[in-house]
Parts: structure tokens; sequence; C-alpha cells
């Protein structure tokens, strides 16, 4: 799903055009669609729901259903999980546009549906529910002979039809976009960032930490708080560059969790570390793989529980090695930064570090009084010292 984002970014000028406006990306595959919205540019969440076309077909295959009941009863299906994704994640949202990314319909609105005055692969809703209706009074072998497609395309075609009418009229869309993208561009895409042949035109990364911050926001959780942790914890992780030995991507794996340290609050305060956990392996982040979330979730549930063998986290679990050292070190890290601010009070204007000696001095200035930081911060920095063989010590600026 992720490359099918890149693959629409990649399309010059459409895609930071279109996302002036708030808009969501329906992506439609053979066992499910992904809906992700975007506001401000930003992206607001994601979710994945099984309404994918050929297991919409197997279904209505069960049914029995005959051809001209076929698009009442998608449509009653999509409707139903629609109300509560709108009633959950819209919230007021307006949605303006929807990006299709698809196999079957893109193709026919590209060449033979598209609105001449807005431009190659746009279509209004009004213009997509005529073709639907279209669709609707022909037959499968008339769709075949009127769009010269194969008679398995036909039936596909007019279920993904039905399923973004469907989605358009939830989210109550005005315009719809066909970039006409394939899952190869975005492979073809990728390689060519990651080998610098050409640079992003949309920052991904910022739509990962979007996401993660909307989930915060979902689960009452303190952003002013996740901010100076996340302050601290990269200052922290950039001062132990040349120890830890993790690179960029470590860094904004450190970021979510800084930001999803206390999603768990919102279920049990005792079980915390447990509940966090939970909650972020059953919430899609695009843009991460399950391993990425994995490592996540395990940093922000040790950073309230006590930290367990590679043994004991590997058997629920195919992680590797090198993953478990990674969850050690960012773990070690978030710790310490969350012993800086024990009190969630934000009682540090500012914290400079500086690795020298075995020590990793951490130089606060503040006029507050940091008895309760200071006196939870030696088993905090016990750990630390375990995984990096360095000693974290706090340096209070002094005042007259």
């Amino acid at each position: 799903r992720f490359l099918d984002c890149k693959s629409v970014a990649f399309r010059t000028g459409g895609f930071d055009r279109i996302l002036q406006e708030d808009t969501a990306i329906l992506d439609i595959g053979g066992g499910s669609i992904q809906v992700s919205l975007f506001e401000g540019g930003k992206l607001i969440t994601t979710q994945n729901m099984k309404l994918g076309v050929l297991r919409l077909r197997e279904r209505l295959g069960r049914l029995n259903a005959s051809s001209h009941k076929q698009k009442d009863l998608v449509e009653e299906i999509v409707a139903a999980q629609m109300d509560v994704f709108r009633n959950l994640y819209l919230q007021g949202r307006s949605i303006k546009n929807i990006i299709l990314v698809d196999d079957y319909l893109s193709p026919v609105i590209r060449g033979r549906q598209q609105e001449e005055d807005l431009g190659p692969g746009y279509l209004r809703k009004k213009t997509l529910k005529e073709f639907l209706k279209k669709l609707d009074q022909m037959s499968v072998l008339e769709i075949v002979e009127a769009l010269d497609i194969s008679q398995e395309n036909a039936q596909l075609l007019l279920i993904t039809a039905v399923l973004a009418n469907s989605v358009m009229s939830a989210l109550k869309a005005e315009v719809l976009w066909a970039p006409g993208v394939t899952l190869c561009d975005g492979i073809a895409y990728e390689y060519a960032e990651k080998n610098h042949f050409i640079s992003a035109p949309h920052d991904f990364e910022a739509d990962i930490i979007s996401s993660a911050e909307n989930i915060s926001n979902r689960y009452m959780g303190s952003l002013t708080r996740s901010a100076t942790l996340q302050t601290i914890a990269l200052n922290i992780y950039d001062a132990m560059k040349k120890i830890h030995g993790l690179g960029k991507r470590e860094r904004l794996l450190l970021q979510l969790a800084t930001l999803l340290h206390d999603c768990g609050k919102y279920i049990s305060l005792v079980n915390l570390g447990d509940c966090s956990y939970n909650i972020i392996m059953s919430t899609e982040i695009i843009g991460l793989s399950h391993r990425e979330r994995e490592i996540v979730a395990n940093v922000v549930k040790f950073n309230h529980m006590p930290f367990e063998s590679y043994d004991v986290i590997v058997v629920n679990s195919g992680m590797s090695e090198d993953d478990y050292l990674i969850i050690a070190k960012l773990t070690a890290i978030l710790r310490v930064a969350n012993a800086l601010d024990r009190s969630h009070k934000q009682k540090f204007k500012d914290v400079k570090m500086s690795l020298k000696d075995g020590k990793l001095e951490i130089s606060v200035d503040t006029r507050d009084d940091i008895t309760v930081e200071k006196g939870l911060f030696k088993n905090r920095a016990d750990f630390f010292e375990e995984v990096f063989f360095v000693k974290p010590v706090i340096r209070q600026k002094k005042y007259n």
C-alpha cells in the first residue's frame, strides 16, 4: 500500500495539488481496500477493510445473487463498513477528493470516462454515477464488447465501480482521480529513490509521524509530554551516534516510540506496557513494515516493563538478534529520556548532551526542583549503562 502511495506521489504535480484539499486515497486490492485520509497535506489515518474485489465476488457467489442484485448487495456491504469508518475517523472532516488505485476501473477512466476540463484521469461524482448506471443496465457480455475487456475483468470492473461510488458517497467526495499507477511503478520509484536517481516529491516520513500523532491523540496521549520526551530522546540518540551505530530509520522508530509511549493508559494504568504494545500492533501505520511496528511496540512496552531476554521475546515473533539489539538500544534511550521528565511537568528548559570519558553528561537548565527525576534516574541509567557501557549522569546548572 505504501509503495502504491509513493507511485501516486511521483505523478508530478497531481499529488501535491490535490492534497491542498482534504483527500482520501482509496487503494482497492483483491482481498481488501485501504483508505488513507490526508488533511492539510498530512496523513491523518489509514485503515484496512476486507472489501477487496475478489473477496466481494466470492461473497456474492455464495449468496447466489443475480447480476441485477449484485450492485445493491455490494453497496449494502460497503455502506455498513464505511459508516463505522466515517463515525470513527472523519469527525466533521469534509473530504473533497479521492485518489483511486486499482486494476480495473482506473484504465477505463483514463481511456474513456475522464473529465476533459479537469485533466487526465479525473472524474466527477455525477459522471461516475452515470457510468455505473450504464454498467448496471448492461449484461457482462455487453460490457466485454463495449469496453474490449475480458469477461472476468468485466465483473470485477462492475464491483470496483460500485466500491468506488460507495466510498465517494460515504465520504461525500466530489472528484475522483485515477492516476493509473501500479505496484510495479511503486517498486521502481522506491529503487530509484534509495539509489538517489530521483528525489521524493513528498515527505513520507512526515506522514508517518503525523499518523502516529493522530493515534496518540485518539488514545488521549499528551502531545506536550510527547514533544518533551521526543526532544530529550533524540538529543540522546544523536549524542550517542558513534556508540549505538544505528541509522536514520531507527531514529524515526525512536521518535514514533516517544509519540506513542503512553497510548496504553487509555485502557489501563496498571497494564500500561502490554496495553500500549497491543494498541500499536493492532493499528495501521502506513509506511512501517510489520517488523518496524513490532520494534516500536516492544520499545514502548519495555519502557514500562522489565526488559526480557531474546529467547522470551522471540517466542511469539520472527525477530532476529539484530532486531533484538535495536529494541534494547532504543529502550535504553527512551528510559533515560522518560526518567528526565518523570514528573510529567516539563521542567527542563534546555537539555544538552556530551559524551566523554565513558559518560553521557546530561546538562539541564532549570530552576525547578528535580529531586524526583534524580531519585528515579538510577534504575533507568543502570540499564542504559548495561546496553552501551556508558554511564549517564545529570548535571544541573547552578543559579545564585
